[in-house]
């Protein structure tokens, strides 16, 4: 007989379910839908929130699709290919396309549930490559930018690597000659993003990836950002730096399905240069009694849900590269327009200069977090950040066009209230004095 579980400790940390225990009978349907309606209500709409890298909307048609093709697929299973070609045929022609997308003829891959992932299968897949090419290196490090994601930092954790911080230059640039003393006798690794997370500036990458090629290690670009962006922005003739495999020594990207691909959640791809790259990456479980194929994984998860890569599939073939181009087309006319709004603002300025829609502003004389509590008491969602100086950010889609004219008015407004001294930020909260 089991004994009764004791009490709990005082752990301020853990979460407590002692009031919630599964019925006894269970709900309704309609109860249960009711249920759901409510807990619904208590979320924020992100979009007319302006809230930064949560929502990427384009257009209801879109997310139609991909609805449809999620809940036809959302009890399969991408782990078994054999029992579901449906999805291996989906995976086959999604990481196609997207090698297509970015230069690479010879290019293979997987698609994982999300950028964090995608960055951990490339840290993997660098690692793993370095031990087979540099046997002698018995500390690894990886060295990246210090605007470069924190996936970076979290997967140098698990997969025993240092990181090595590069700084940014006074045009919040990768200084490249730091970059290149940073490099150790130990780096298996090298890092760029297209763009960076917050910034939205690619990173010096014909630069970079060539270090890596002399030195036979591994670059990766993080483009789960700018991976289905940046290419149709290319098409239209904006100047985005050359990032994907047209730039010798580029051996991994990532970029996010469910982001600018405007897919499911969760979807993101990991591409590799070649096969030779790619086995690096893959986990193969079998032993004395099964064979070397018996549980074969290409990333973190065992299951993946077959619904995000249908979705993927069925949204990549709508929308087709004309449909991509004139949402991008779409983004970066308004974006202009967004970014010369906030200029025109006596003291605010746009950081640096963004290749897309990822981008800050800050003041050098105003404080940017009494904005921010202002903008919040308006009704916005605000996103702060602290690097290189202090910033509010965005993630931009085209969905949020229709809330720009009035984001600007109040943006405005509460720039004139903080630098009269009639708006400060105390303790993270607005006074108005």
């Amino acid at each position: 007989m089991c004994s009764e579980a004791g009490a709990q400790g005082d752990d301020v940390n853990a979460t407590s379910t002692q009031d919630v225990r599964l019925p006894q009978q269970g709900l309704s349907r309609e109860t249960i839908r009711e249920e759901l309606r409510r807990a619904a209500r208590g979320d924020l709409e992100p979009v007319p929130a302006m809230a930064a890298g949560v929502q990427y909307p384009a257009g209801d048609d879109v997310l139609e699709v991909a609805s449809d093709a999620y809940l036809s697929f959302f009890s399969t299973n991408g782990l078994l290919p054999s029992i579901f070609p449906s999805l291996a045929r989906f995976e086959h022609d999604v990481i196609s396309m997207t090698a297509g997308i970015l230069h690479g003829d010879r290019a293979v891959g997987s698609i994982t549930s999300g950028g964090s992932e995608s960055i951990l299968m490339g840290v993997k897949s660098a690692r793993d490559r370095g031990r087979e090419l540099h046997p002698d290196v018995s500390e690894p490090e990886m060295v990246l930018p210090e605007s470069a994601h924190p996936a970076f930092w979290k997967a140098a954790h698990y997969f025993g690597l240092k990181p090595v911080r590069v700084p940014l230059g006074e045009d919040l640039q990768v200084d490249v000659d730091a970059y290149r003393r940073a490099m150790t006798r130990n780096a298996v690794l090298l890092v760029g993003s297209a763009p960076s997370l917050t910034l939205g500036m690619v990173d010096p990458i014909e630069e970079l990836a060539p270090l890596a090629e002399e030195r036979a290690i591994s670059f990766h670009v993080d483009a789960c950002v700018g991976g289905y962006f940046l290419p149709f922005a290319e098409q239209l003739g904006y100047p985005v730096p050359c990032f994907d495999f047209r730039v010798p020594g580029v051996t991994t990207i990532s970029a996010d399905l469910h982001k600018f691909g405007y897919a499911a959640k969760g979807a993101s791809t990991i591409i590799s240069r070649d096969p030779d790259i790619f086995r690096h990456q893959v986990f193969r479980f079998g032993g004395p009694e099964r064979p070397d194929d018996w549980y074969v994984t290409p990333s973190m998860t065992g299951t993946r849900p077959g619904g995000a890569i249908a979705a993927a599939w069925a949204v990549l073939m709508y929308l087709g590269n004309d449909g991509y181009v004139r949402l991008v087309d779409r983004t970066m006319r308004y974006l202009h327009r967004f970014w010369d709004g906030i200029n025109a603002i006596p003291g605010l300025e746009v950081m640096g200069r963004p290749h897309m829609s990822v981008f800050g502003f800050t003041s050098t004389r105003l404080d940017i977090f009494a904005i921010a509590d202002g903008l919040e008491a308006r009704g916005w969602h605000v996103f702060r950040d602290s690097y290189p100086v202090p910033a509010i950010r965005f993630m931009q889609s085209p969905g949020h066009e229709p809330y720009v004219d009035r984001y600007l008015a109040d943006l405005a407004e509460v720039a004139r209230l903080v630098d009269r001294g009639e708006l400060v930020s105390e303790g993270g909260r607005a006074t108005y004095t």
